[in-house]
């Protein structure tokens, strides 16, 4: 056998190995992706109408939630909340509030997934800001609940990040 015979079968080997991969990653449950993108796509709607007993519902106690924006002045400004920070019921009311993403990166094993996920927010129905979210869901007794979460906010990323194709937006409606 040649040294290029050799050379060209590691090559064929390593991009096969490299596909399977990437299309079954260790861990993988069909259907259960589908399940945390349905969980997220709940928890938004409970943040637009400010469905405070569903997000406290869906979400750990004892989670965690920061936030980076840019500071005024320059530079960036890290705020860290528990969970119940976002369900105290003196945020039952305020402004019309709507949360979209698009395009999630999901990353799941056994009870723990990542969502990682462009997203825009509007405040009375106009745009506040985009960024990106990143949420920790933990599934405890068959429900994937969010357990921590922490989010840019991007007030001049929007044009960027946005998708070209509005239907990719989540949840629907």
């Amino acid at each position: 056998m040649g040294r290029s015979f050799i050379v060209g079968s590691a090559a064929m080997l390593l991009a096969t190995a490299t596909a399977l991969a990437q299309s079954a990653p260790a861990g993988h449950q069909p259907g259960e992706e589908s399940a945390v993108l349905a969980a997220m796509d709940r928890y938004m709607h409970a943040i637009s109408a400010r469905d405070l007993r569903t997000m406290a519902a869906m979400q750990t106690p004892d989670g965690m939630t920061y936030v980076a924006r840019p500071k005024e002045g320059g530079g960036l400004e890290i705020v860290g909340r528990p969970n119940s920070y976002w369900v105290d019921p003196a945020r039952a009311e305020g402004p019309a509030l709507r949360e979209r993403y698009w395009s999630p990166t999901v990353l799941l094993r056994g009870p723990i997934a990542v969502v990682w996920a462009p997203y825009e927010f509007w405040t009375d129905g106009k745009t506040s800001h985009c960024g990106v979210d990143v949420f920790d869901l933990v599934k405890i007794d068959g429900e994937w609940r969010v357990s921590n979460a922490m989010w840019t906010v991007e007030p001049d990323a929007c044009n960027e990040l946005r998708p070209a194709d509005a239907s990719q937006l989540r949840p629907a409606g």
